[in-house]
């Protein structure tokens, strides 16, 4: 057997081989992976009345208020799958 073909026999199952290890590599990244924390939804209750609040925002309050920063928020695919049934209950 030449030397040509003794590198031939070897390189093939040390190319699969290569490619078996990166996938696996790959699958355990992939696994290990932590995701993103998902931000917390915050809910709170109002207890003033929509005549104190028009009467509180005044012109000039509503001239120097200052915006809020807002959440860097990125969108989300989602994964689950929705039935025809409740694509028509939203419609």
């Amino acid at each position: 057997m030449s030397q040509k073909q003794r590198l031939i026999q070897i390189a093939l199952p040390a190319t699969v081989l290569l490619g078996l290890l990166v996938g696996v590599y790959l699958v355990a990244w992939r696994r290990l992976a932590k995701p993103t924390p998902t931000p917390k939804i915050v809910k709170h209750s109002l207890t003033t009345s929509p005549d104190e609040a028009l009467k509180y925002w005044t012109v000039d309050k509503m001239r120097d208020a200052k915006p809020v920063d807002l959440p860097n928020v990125k969108a989300v695919k989602s994964k689950k799958k929705h039935s025809r049934k409740s694509e028509k209950k939203h419609s």
